[in-house]
């Protein structure tokens, strides 16, 4: 702007102000009609005032009011990754809207304003922390009261006293200068008030010492008689001492002959556990054994009663089978006499004999499986153990009832 003013035959001239190791800012002074006016082209902003009188407002202690011709829109870029998190906030709080990200960053669209520049700069805070520590006031216009360099369009001043519109000017502001040294007062009664705290606790201080070194003679004096008491008990407890260690060494060669006996009694112990363990393991097996050969036993004995029961029901089935059989013999005589007696029917007695001759057969067929199934169950009986003890039984007690028995025969 400073540029094309010049171009236009203005008299122009770039005002930088501010800290800067903090933050600085530039405005545009123009000459026009022979009163320097201040735009500031970054807000669209210009001033009511000329630049010396907006000078002198701010020192006073006066911030100058700017006035807007067109209020700008603009994009502002924003990188999630690096914004700081109050300005993301204001931002998404404040913006007319979001636009489409591209590449990972975000755009808002705002209403550019100095509010909208103090909310996304982050030097904002620094450079207002700075003019409060110097009394101003947070705005920071009054930065204009710390210029930093002046550009004619040519030649670029950084020497206060040679810049340009305010070299030779006093831009101290005595109101600030008043607040500093009300802070500066205020710091210094509350170290006043401090020191003299400090003063009174050392007064205390020595005059307790003071206190002290009054009694300290007969403090003196106590500690000489309690110094000889002292003197007396230390020979006392030096005697008791030397009788302590006769029973020390005493008392600790009691404990390694206990030591050396519990040991031994240990080392026993261990072997009586290994020998109870030994006898414990013993007489598991035992028990083991002992259980399975009362197992083997139940189970001969209650295959010996299966066998006794099934050997009687083929018993009881043969004699029934018999007595069937005689009945049927018996018939078949009866028939034959019948057969002489009556021989005009001689032909139905005939069918009647081979059905009864067939009938004898398929009992005697049952006889012989009869038979054959006992012969089977007597092996059987004879092979199991409780049929081959019943037998050795048998044999040892004829040994000793034979001879009477061949008495009895004889008779």
């Amino acid at each position: 702007m400073c540029r094309a003013c010049i171009e236009k035959g203005l008299d122009a001239w770039c005002y930088e102000f501010g800290f800067p190791q903090i933050f600085t800012y530039t405005v545009t002074v123009v000459e026009i009609d022979g009163v320097l006016q201040v735009q500031d082209a970054f807000f669209n902003l210009g001033y009511p005032l000329s630049f010396h009188d907006m000078l002198q407002s701010l020192r006073n202690g006066n911030a100058v009011t700017g006035k807007r011709v067109t209020r700008d829109r603009k994009i502002y870029i924003m990188d999630p990754a690096t914004e700081p998190e109050r300005t993301v906030r204001w931002l998404e709080a404040k913006a007319d809207r979001e636009l489409e990200p591209v590449k990972g960053v975000r755009r808002f669209e705002l209403a550019w304003s100095p509010e909208a520049f103090t909310a996304t700069c982050s030097a904002i805070d620094a450079a207002s922390r700075a003019l409060a520590g110097r009394g101003y006031p947070g705005d920071l216009q009054y930065l204009m009261l710390h210029p930093v360099a002046v550009f004619d369009g040519y030649d670029d001043y950084r020497d206060p006293s040679t810049m340009p519109l305010v070299g030779g000017i006093d831009l101290r502001s005595p109101i600030a200068g008043l607040r500093v040294a009300s802070r500066d007062l205020e710091t210094e009664r509350s170290r006043g008030a401090e020191m003299t705290a400090k003063i009174e606790r050392l007064e205390a201080e020595l005059a307790r010492v003071a206190q002290i070194a009054g009694g300290q003679e007969e403090a003196e004096r106590n500690f000489a008689a309690e110094r000889e008491v002292w003197l007396q008990q230390k020979v006392a407890l030096q005697a008791g001492r030397s009788a302590l260690e006769g029973e020390l060494a005493k008392t600790r060669s009691q404990l390694s002959a206990a030591i050396d006996l519990r040991a031994q009694r240990d080392s026993q112990i261990a072997q009586l556990r290994a020998e109870i363990e030994d006898s414990i393991r013993q007489f598991e097996l035992e028990r083991a054994r002992g259980v399975a050969l009362e197992t083997q036993r139940q189970e001969g004995d209650s295959t010996r009663l299966r066998l006794e029961i099934e050997n009687r029901d083929l018993q009881l089935r043969l004699e029934a089978a018999s007595q069937q059989n005689e009945g049927l013999r018996q018939g078949l005589l009866a028939a034959e006499q019948h057969a002489i007696e009556i021989t005009h029917c001689i032909t139905p007695l005939f069918d009647q004999i081979d059905q009864l001759l067939r009938t004898n057969r398929s009992l005697a067929g049952e006889r012989d499986a009869a038979r054959q199934e006992k012969a089977k169950l007597d092996v059987q009986i004879a092979a199991s153990p409780a049929a081959r003890l019943r037998a050795l039984w048998r044999r040892r007690g004829k040994k000793w009832v034979m001879p009477f028995r061949a008495n009895w025969v004889r008779r």
